[in-house]
């Protein structure tokens, strides 16, 4: 799937999942990404919408967090909402609050309006992080990358 969606070789598709895994496990953090489960990732988006609308970095930190290890080290898929609402009650939101977002449409004109400008700023991957809405960085990137674009932002700012 990774390599019919990214437009790679099997074996182009083997050597970048394994420089993902790697880069990972460079700074500690254990993903096992050829056993991701491809989902439409919608409903986990939306609730980080909602999370965003509470004001509360720490909680936003949690729940991020928390989808990551669901799909990068469990494995799960972050498209069901069973899965999605143990995990949220397990950072601390409400049952009743997760499951009102999930069983709505809540943040998905959010969602799609990011989404509509990542395409028209040419997202060609994911994750793609924007800095100052101006700059950006896709893919998975050593520390170094994002140590320079941050100087050239902070070169350009002054």
């Amino acid at each position: 799937y990774y390599a019919k969606t990214h437009q790679l070789t099997k074996q182009e598709a083997i050597t970048q999942i394994q420089k993902i895994d790697q880069l990972a496990a460079d700074i500690d953090l254990p993903i096992k990404m050829e056993n991701a489960i491809p989902v439409n990732t919608l409903a986990a988006h939306r609730l980080i919408k909602y999370i965003e609308s509470l004001n509360d970095q720490a909680l936003l930190n949690k729940a991020v967090k928390r989808l990551y290890q669901l799909y990068f080290n469990d494995n799960e898929s972050i498209a069901d909402y069973e899965t999605l609402t143990v995990a949220m009650n397990e950072i601390g939101l409400p049952v009743a609050d997760v499951k009102k977002v999930l069983e709505s449409n809540q943040y998905e004109d959010e969602v799609r309006k990011n989404e509509r400008r990542a395409f028209m700023i040419g997202m060609p991957s994911a994750p793609l992080f924007v800095i100052n809405n101006k700059y950006s960085i896709t893919g998975a990137q050593p520390y170094e990358v994002f140590l320079e674009a941050l100087k050239k932002v902070e070169s350009t700012t002054k």
